[in-house]
């Protein structure tokens, strides 16, 4: 399927915005099949997207954005840091757009637990930097919905960085 057919409902300059990361990565990685591409460039996208919430970004998440991405493991022929600057390259053209536009193609291509792991990793993100913001908890929030994960689900992975949590200071 098509990295462009999943959001053929969407407006042609939000998907262009979005595809830019996509371009990239099939360019640099022509090997990768397309579900592959797809699952990468949202994750990765995604990633970004909670650690420029707040319109900074801080050498802490970038670093923990490599870290995440190598733990994910997408194949063996990816380097995750290469990933990772991509994102970060696109980080504020990403920060405008939709989270549909990265979580629909993850409800079709990821299993629920695959979908949890992601929801660890954009909290992982959100800690990086020392304290979870209320910011970063609620598009975190508004994610988990998009992925059709339960509140429980959120409050579970959300519990993994008490800690940081602005909230609980």
């Amino acid at each position: 399927m098509s990295f462009l057919k999943f959001f053929s409902n969407e407006k042609d300059s939000e998907v262009k915005k979005y595809s830019n990361l996509h371009y990239e990565l099939e360019k640099e990685y022509p090997h990768l099949s397309e579900s592959e591409i797809v699952i990468t460039a949202c994750i990765a996208g995604l990633l970004a997207r909670v650690a420029y919430v707040d319109f900074k970004l801080d050498d802490g998440e970038v670093l923990q954005i490599k870290e995440v991405l190598t733990k994910w493991n997408f194949c063996e022929k990816v380097k995750s840091e290469i990933v990772a600057d991509m994102a970060v390259n696109h980080i504020q053209e990403m920060a405008g757009l939709e989270n549909h536009l990265y979580v629909h193609p993850l409800r079709d291509l990821l299993t629920k637990e695959e979908r949890f792991s992601v929801l660890q990793s954009l909290f992982l993100i959100a800690a990086s930097d020392g304290i979870v913001e209320s910011i970063e908890s609620e598009e975190i929030r508004l994610i988990a919905k998009g992925l059709e994960l339960s509140n429980q689900h959120f409050i579970v992975a959300r519990a993994e960085v008490a800690e940081f949590i602005a909230a609980l200071r």
